[in-house]
């Protein structure tokens, strides 16, 4: 990554403050929500290290993924350290090994996946820290927010790149968590698991096996239905990235299948 090498020397004297001499590193190139992503190694020990410019605007996701951590360690990989300086603003987690998740039918993945999306499903919106709201957040893609509203801490951002599956499933990346109805996260991974090839149905089979799910009125489902297809729509217009176009047919498609009428451009089948 050109940022990490660009800027390697600015951090590393801040990394090893924590660490102690690294005798490695390891770039990595996923993650959407970092300028740099690392694995380090010093002595016998490894350690996942993302963070940002101490001057980008979204700087500050840094400080409120280190105050989730403690509530979802349980499911994630375990905040080591954090450290800021002028220039940057780094943490360092626990090194999980494990695959990125295959959402693909007939995965064994996916059973994994569902476990820690249960796990995480009684977490309260933690006090003193800023947590978006669901109805805030996707304000600009309905006219009913109050459907999405709920106490629940979710993750909502369920790209299997964020989703590592060793003997279990470790759901990292907690940089915009959101605060709503407990349902809002199984419904994010339907979106995704039909992007990977289920139909709606069989979607909604795997998000159904999640209690909240059937606490969801119909009406909130085919509303947020009508959200993702929306939102994905903006998002795969603004991007060049074949991903989103993905999902945004993907989004088309389980609203086409709630018998949502949708004026978007694209003819999803389901």
């Amino acid at each position: 990554m050109a940022t990490v090498k660009a800027s390697w020397e600015e951090a590393r004297d801040l990394i090893e403050k924590e660490t102690g001499p690294i005798s490695a590193v390891t770039e990595l190139s996923e993650g959407r929500n970092s300028e740099m992503t690392v694995i380090v190694c010093s002595g016998d020990e490894a350690t996942f290290v993302k963070g940002r410019r101490a001057d980008h605007r979204w700087a500050w996701t840094q400080e409120r993924e280190r105050m989730i951590n403690p509530l979802v360690r349980h499911v994630s990989p375990a905040l080591k350290w954090s450290a800021v300086n002028d220039k940057w603003n780094l943490l360092g987690f626990e090194c999980v090994s494990g695959n990125h998740a295959d959402y693909s039918p007939g995965s064994p993945d996916i059973p994994k996946v569902m476990d820690a999306l249960l796990q995480i499903q009684g977490i309260a919106c933690p006090d003193g820290i800023h947590v978006k709201q669901a109805e805030q957040r996707w304000a600009a893609y309905t006219g009913t927010p109050h459907l999405l509203a709920g106490t629940s801490l979710l993750h909502t951002e369920w790209n299997p790149g964020n989703v590592l599956i060793g003997e279990r499933a470790h759901l990292v990346d907690w940089a915009w968590p959101t605060c709503g109805a407990a349902w809002i996260d199984p419904a994010c991974l339907a979106v995704w698991l039909i992007a990977a090839g289920h139909t709606p149905r069989a979607a909604e089979s795997w998000a159904a096996r999640i209690p909240s799910w059937h606490s969801a009125p119909a009406s909130a489902l085919d509303e947020f239905a009508r959200v993702q297809a929306f939102m994905w729509a903006d998002i795969a217009a603004d991007s060049s990235q074949a991903w989103t176009e993905n999902l945004a047919r993907a989004a088309r498609q389980w609203a086409t299948h709630r018998k949502i009428c949708l004026l978007l451009p694209g003819s999803p089948d389901e």
